[in-house]
């Protein structure tokens, strides 16, 4: 299969044996920034706008009015405090906390409707406000055993030296 010509079905077996490695390169930031404060495994890292912030046209939602924002990381390479890193910043965790925050309530809210249809309006809306509950309540579960395995957490992947006084 390795060696197919035929066009259409060579393009997509290639795509499906490249998307693995383009979803991990070209799916994540990668930020320098310095650390200020170190915990156990977490380190706080503190990210300036960067040349390529300018011209980003959701810069404005990661560092507003140019301010310096502060994110955890996960300390993979022990930094310590003052050393200038390289952060790691999966995008596919913003997805998943876009889904659990907004998606999964939404989702929970119209099954509700859905099911409280079947009798009158009154029960469909206390089953979709119940849905929607529920489906708040879920996400914080979610996130909080998520978080507490560092999964969705940028990671710092390289220290590239101190900060010069």
């Amino acid at each position: 299969m390795i060696g197919r010509t035929d066009g259409y079905n060579a393009a997509l077996y290639n795509f499906h044996l490249l998307t693995p490695m383009l979803f991990d390169i070209y799916f994540t930031v990668r930020e320098e920034g310095k650390v200020i404060e170190v915990t156990d495994c977490i380190a706080k890292v503190s990210i300036a706008p960067n040349e390529n912030c300018r011209n980003c046209p959701a810069s404005y939602f990661c560092h507003p009015l140019d301010s310096i924002r502060v994110i955890e990381a996960e300390n993979t390479v022990n930094a310590h405090i003052d050393d200038i890193v390289y952060i790691e910043i999966p995008v596919r965790s913003g997805f998943v906390a876009i889904f659990l925050l907004f998606g999964l309530p939404v989702l929970l809210a119209l099954i509700g409707l859905l099911i409280g249809a079947r009798h009158n309006d009154t029960i469909s809306i206390v089953f979709g406000v119940a849905g929607f509950a529920f489906g708040l309540v879920f996400a914080k579960i979610l996130n909080d055993r998520l978080g507490a395995k560092h999964r969705f957490l940028p990671r710092i992947i390289e220290i590239i030296g101190k900060k010069s006084s």
